[in-house]
């Protein structure tokens, strides 16, 4: 942490975002041009980093820190 801000990786904060925004692995991977299996390594990442065992805490978490202001909000990748 830095902070009070748990450290995450830009990639694994954009897939939280889109966890969040409730799109699925394959739509994930589509979107962000990585494989499924690049999308489970970095939801892991993420939740292991946020010490959540669940997406349901995932996606608590990831409103909670701001990373998505609200379940409607639009989806932004990290580098613009």
């Amino acid at each position: 942490m830095i902070g009070s801000r748990p450290i995450l990786r830009p990639r694994e904060i954009d897939v939280a975002r889109l966890i969040a925004v409730g799109l699925t692995s394959k739509q994930i991977a589509r979107k962000l041009g990585i494989s499924p299996l690049t999308v489970r390594k970095h939801r892991e990442n993420a939740m292991r980093n946020l010490n959540v065992h669940s997406l349901a805490e995932l996606i608590d978490a990831t409103r909670r820190l701001g990373f998505v202001n609200t379940p409607s909000e639009p989806y932004r990748t990290t580098n613009g």
